[in-house]
């Protein structure tokens, strides 16, 4: 029939156009030829200018029995997509786009110095010496309009959100318009954006890698010390007389502030003749006293039914792993 003919026409056209990924069921044409033969039953496709109605008619059906809503500018194969979402300071929230800052080099005056980020906020610091719940020095840099007091406020990719405190704003430093120090702490390792408010308002901001594990200068501040205390405890270790060996694997270092460390460490002491020792994880207190580091208190768990109680005392979650893990292996 001619019709029919002409309805293959018209499906060719609507495959070259926005149409395209309709799929032209037996039930959709037979809506087209109804809504036709409403419009005009003895019209005849053969009519001057009858494919451009019955496409406008083809068109109409179609935009009202497609089951899914057609947007201009999506197709089924390229739809169209969101906006990401972005945090404070309109940085995108996938983790995959947040990257440390690169380290930059500058020079003023002949003088040479690196820094992370750029301008209106940059940051001085070690950026390999950056762990998990341990301390880490940090200098900033200023530039643009700020006010004499700013906020620093951090956040990782899985959304924690960390107060780092208010801070008065210096005068320059190098290249910059202000400057302040800080010494932070992030609680856990991954990726941070450490956001600078002034007013209340978004600055800027620089972005950091914080490592898990021990910073090799706890590591070499905290070990030490533990030895030289165990090498003359007293109290509970009296018993395994002078000239002990010591074998010392540390766990854990908190460093909340620059003069105080908590450390965990699993400890094995022998007597010098072997005869006897003590092996069992321990805690330790590490303060500085005007002049130097000391440790000025440790624990152990109890023996007996306090065993286990008292490790969940002592030591954090984490670190109570790793005690078991490490009680797991042969000796």
């Amino acid at each position: 029939m001619v019709e029919d003919k002409w309805l293959e026409q018209l499906k060719e056209r609507a495959d070259q156009g926005m149409l395209r990924d309709v799929h032209f069921t037996a039930e959709l044409e037979n809506k087209v030829r109804e809504r036709i033969q409403k419009r005009n039953p003895r019209m005849s496709f053969m009519r001057s200018g009858s494919v451009a109605l019955a496409g406008l008619l083809l068109f109409i059906t179609l935009w009202q029995v497609w089951p899914q809503q057609i947007e201009w500018g999506q197709s089924g194969t390229n739809p169209v997509e969101k906006p990401p979402t972005l945090l404070p300071g309109g940085v995108p929230q996938s983790p995959e786009l947040w990257k440390p800052s690169p380290v930059v080099e500058g020079t003023v005056d002949n003088l040479t110095f690196s820094y992370l980020g750029e301008k209106p906020v940059r940051l001085i610091t070690d950026e390999n010496n950056i762990y998990a719940g341990q301390q880490q020095k940090f200098m900033w840099l200023l530039d643009g309009d700020f006010s004499n007091q700013v906020e620093l406020v951090a956040h990782n990719t899985e959304g924690q959100q960390v107060e780092l405190g208010t801070f008065e704003v210096g005068g320059g430093m190098y290249d910059s318009k202000g400057h302040f120090p800080s010494g932070l702490v992030l609680p856990t390792p991954g990726i941070w954006k450490l956001e600078v408010r002034s007013s209340g308002k978004y600055f800027g901001h620089v972005f950091i890698a914080v490592k898990s594990g021990i910073s090799p200068s706890n590591q070499s501040l905290v070990e030490p010390l533990v030895r030289k205390f165990l090498e003359t405890e007293e109290e509970k270790l009296g018993w395994l007389g002078k000239n002990r060996q010591i074998t010392i694997e540390l766990l854990r270092v908190d460093a909340p502030t620059a003069e105080k460390r908590r450390a965990y460490a699993w400890i094995r002491v022998l007597s010098e003749n072997n005869s006897s020792g003590i092996s069992a994880a321990m805690a330790f207190d590490v303060m500085y006293m005007g002049n130097d580091y000391r440790v000025v208190g440790f624990q152990m768990p109890e023996d007996g039914n306090r065993y286990q109680s008292s490790l969940a005392e002592i030591f954090p979650p984490d670190v109570l792993d790793m005690i078991w893990q490490r009680s797991e292996q042969p000796s």
